[in-house]
């Protein structure tokens, strides 16, 4: 097999590839500080979990899963 490759194409990865080698050695101070991060993504969680933790209100139509006070005993 004849290895038939665009010249155009070839250079083309070359210098994209000399390109990406450039970017990744530029020192680029980090936006994120990882820790601080992590910090914050616990942070939301225990709030979303405090959040879900309210009081749970019966529905608005009065239906219930038990029956009221001493109906219960009644049914055993």
């Amino acid at each position: 097999m004849d290895d038939r490759r665009d010249p155009a194409e070839a250079r083309l990865r070359e210098l994209l590839g000399a390109w990406r080698r450039e970017i990744d050695e530029v020192p680029a101070r980090s936006l994120v500080d990882p820790v601080r991060a992590v910090d914050v993504v616990i942070e939301a969680k225990q709030a979303a979990k405090a959040r879900n933790r309210g009081r749970v209100h019966p529905p608005p139509d009065g239906a219930r899963t038990r029956p009221p006070g001493d109906a219960r005993e009644e049914a055993v």
